[in-house]
């Protein structure tokens, strides 16, 4: 397809607008002499007379000097002595003018005349077309670069929602690169994915992730909360209905979330607490991809992608008769489990980090960081909230921190005291300390084994290797 193709919807009322105010016919071709449109003749002709209309020979020469020009008789016309078709050509007389872009002819606007009269117009008045044409053609010529100015923003924005899709899921522990080498392996198909983790791991962020890295990352992204919405309600918000389909239906019934989701992605969060009836026509659409309104008498096609994501356990829901075996085999072809903040090592101060920049912004502070026994107290810290908890900290740390660094005595009670290593009653300092040393150790250690990472390790506790090895063997690390 030509690029003057791509903007046939725009190209045709220019020419509409030309040949409304002139007496002549106007027609545009492209690169390869195709005609884009025509008026007059140039639009109701048969194919023969259309292709002794289309000046050949003379719109070449102007794709290939980029000059316009004019012809007063097409038997005689040098300009035309090359064109097959010139003995039976019915044209009087053509003015031409080429369309540019970037430096380069894309195709040749002409202004033809076939009777006597339009003739005689088109000769007294070829300065006026020569000016009228070249204004159409830089009109054409800011619609392309609209387009390409639009086509430029449509890829920067796919590539913010990408980095924000990432941003969201910052992390460089082993388990999170697998995990996002997987994501970016599926992202282009359009497999169903099951997302399983704890509340609060990052299951909807991976879903974004998977979306904006995907073909379809142009498409809508539509999220549905399948346990916050009442069993009464979960097929129509799902699958919509139809007008009277149900008493207090809208008149002109509602759209479903899976219509919505039409050539995007659908992500179906806490898939688990779906009621069985539900479970079954869920199933129907993720077989034959279609769906059918409340009251709806026919079948409605949709092209979409499922992700799903659920906490619960849906094996053991599957023994237990309260999750249908085939929705689940259907939901887990490609199964992705996310992990708990707890087990993501040293991926818990760079989120800490990337929060206290995010409040900073949202909230006009210039927090600088962490010192470092907060940052040993957040990697200890088990984070049964995970991600979602880790979050709320920092932002209410934000709210509250008047000092530049935010330091132990500012974090909040329950990380210090609540399940920390120093929780436990009837220790001595002594072993309150190795303890505390202990759960620093196994923090920093956890998600490394080459001698680099743990002489790098050591670096940063600012001990020797050797007293880094004498502390892993002391607490048997």
């Amino acid at each position: 397809m030509s690029v003057l193709t791509q903007i046939k919807s725009f190209i045709v009322p220019c020419v509409q607008a030309i040949a409304a105010i002139i007496n002549a016919e106007v027609t545009v071709v492209d690169r390869d002499l195709k005609r884009i449109y025509g008026s007059g003749i140039y639009s109701t002709v048969d194919k023969l007379v259309q292709d002794a209309d289309r000046h050949d020979s003379f719109f070449g020469g102007i794709l290939q000097t980029g000059e316009p020009g004019m012809v007063t008789d097409v038997h005689r016309d040098v300009n035309c002595q090359n064109c097959k078709l010139r003995e039976i050509c019915t044209t009087k007389a053509v003015i031409g003018y080429p369309i540019r872009y970037r430096e380069r002819t894309l195709g040749v606007i002409g202004i033809s005349a076939f009777t006597d009269a339009q003739y005689s117009y088109v000769i007294e008045n070829y300065r006026q077309l020569m000016e009228f044409v070249k204004y159409i053609s830089l009109l054409i010529e800011s619609q392309l670069q609209n387009i390409e100015y639009m086509d430029q923003l449509k890829l920067q924005m796919s590539d913010m929602n990408r980095e924000r899709a990432r941003a969201d899921l910052i992390g460089s522990s082993p388990k999170m690169a697998e995990l996002f080498s997987l994501a970016d392996r599926v992202a282009k198909s359009d497999s169903t994915i099951l997302i399983t983790g704890e509340n609060g791991s990052g299951k909807g962020e991976m879903a974004k992730y998977i979306h904006a890295q995907s073909n379809r990352s142009g498409g809508p992204l539509v999220s549905i909360n399948c346990g916050a919405i009442p069993e009464h309600l979960v097929e129509s918000e799902l699958f919509g209905y139809e007008g009277g389909a149900f008493t207090g239906a809208k008149k002109n019934g509602s759209v479903g979330k899976f219509e919505l989701a039409n050539k995007g992605t659908i992500f179906l969060d806490e898939i688990g607490e779906l009621p069985l009836s539900m479970q079954v026509k869920l199933l129907h659409v993720l077989q034959e991809r279609t769906i059918e309104r409340i009251g709806g008498k026919k079948p409605i096609p949709i092209d979409i992608r499922v992700i799903a994501a659920t906490n619960q356990d849906l094996k053991r829901m599957v023994a237990e008769h309260t999750f249908r075996q085939d929705l689940y085999y259907r939901l887990n072809v490609i199964p992705m489990e996310m992990p708990p903040l707890r087990e993501r090592g040293g991926d818990i101060v760079m989120l800490a980090r990337h929060f206290l920049d995010l409040y900073n912004q949202k909230l006009h502070k210039n927090l600088r960081g962490f010192t470092r026994p907060a940052e040993d107290i957040l990697r200890t810290y088990p984070w049964p909230g995970n991600v979602r908890e880790l979050r709320n900290i920092i932002e209410y740390l934000v709210n509250i921190s008047d000092a530049v660094m935010i330091d132990v005595q500012d974090l909040p009670p329950h990380l210090t005291q609540g399940d920390g290593p120093l929780a436990k009653p009837g220790l001595t300092l002594n072993e309150m300390v190795k303890n505390y040393e202990k759960s620093i150790l196994e923090a920093r250690l956890k998600d490394i084994s080459g001698r680099e990472e743990r002489l790098q390790a050591a670096r940063e506790l600012g001990i020797s290797q050797a007293t880094l090895y004498r502390k892993m063997a002391e607490y048997q690390l």
